[in-house]
């Protein structure tokens, strides 16, 4: 991996294109054929599109891993002062407003577009941000990616672990931000909600930050640009109540977190993550042949 990131640091754009397209052809490829019909299945009812079209989103949708890990391998070669010729921002001074209050921000997003560039590009504009990842099942891609997160000036903790809720804690007290996506399931700890007409469970440690802390929850969202730059979109903040309803605060403010994800993927449908499982009932509903391995662990 480090080799193929020292060459395309040192490409040209069509090679990086090739190299891109080419990755994306393998990651469609070797998609187990339950997630592509779960895909397809869950694009048409979300998104109320024809079979054609659904199926042209889920192959986008996972052809686009092929782009965005040559972004990520090119992480090496990003600077404070070249970061925006690869990203552009559009509401910058939600985020600026946000930080200024002194209370620490919950940055929240989904996996949508390269969330990993939009934890670098953060960072790289000299934000101090805590990001909160899925440790891997290989430990040496765990320890190779998060080499470059850190490359960027993100700091990481694992979602899972002793000391996670702690340094979670901190860097709110500290009034610096932290990165969540929260778009995946939530579990038994979850916050109830509905997501595209679904019952879902959303994890509902943003907005227990915000009603602890009182600090901004400010949700944002990368898009890809033809020109192989990339759009981040940020939101004017929302806020988690404190009133005397814990759960009915958490929920309130998940809820308008969850209509964000859905506005951002409606009007971008390609950049969501549509192969994972997301309400858990895919492997069930659409897997067909017994034995077939799944890497992803959902």
């Amino acid at each position: 991996m480090k080799g193929l990131s020292s060459v395309l640091c040192h490409s040209p754009k069509f090679i990086r294109k090739m190299t891109a397209s080419f990755l994306g052809s393998i990651a469609w490829a070797f998609t187990p054929m339950w997630r592509k019909t779960m895909a397809v299945e869950n694009i048409k009812a979300c998104l109320g599109v024809t079979d054609g079209r659904a199926q042209e989103i889920a192959e986008d949708s996972v052809r686009r891993f092929g782009r965005m890990l040559v972004e990520v391998l090119r992480f090496p070669v990003l600077t404070q002062n070249n970061i925006r010729e690869t990203v552009r921002l559009q509401g910058e001074e939600y985020l600026d407003a946000a930080y200024r209050q002194g209370k620490g921000v919950i940055l929240c997003t989904a996996h949508f577009g390269n969330w990993e560039l939009l934890g670098a590009a953060v960072a790289l504009l000299g934000y101090p941000i805590l990001s909160v990842a899925r440790r891997q099942n290989n430990s040496a891609m765990d320890d190779f990616i998060n080499e470059y997160r850190e490359l960027a000036g993100q700091k990481i903790v694992y979602n899972r672990g002793e000391n996670s809720m702690l340094a979670i804690n901190r860097i709110i007290r500290d009034k610096k931000i932290l990165g969540v996506i929260y778009d995946q399931d939530g579990g038994a700890d979850g916050v109830e909600t509905i997501f595209f007409g679904r019952r879902s469970r959303v994890p509902s440690g943003a907005a227990l930050l915000s009603r602890l802390h009182g600090a901004p929850i400010v949700p944002f969202f990368i898009h890809n640009d033809a020109d192989e730059k990339s759009t981040i979109k940020i939101y004017p903040p929302l806020y988690a109540q404190r009133t005397g309803s814990r759960a009915e605060d958490l929920r309130l403010a998940t809820e308008e977190l969850m209509l964000f994800a859905e506005q951002e993927i409606i009007s971008d449908p390609a950049m969501w993550f549509w192969v994972h499982d997301r309400w858990k009932d895919g492997r069930k509903k659409y897997k067909k042949k017994e034995g077939e391995t799944d890497d992803a662990g959902n």
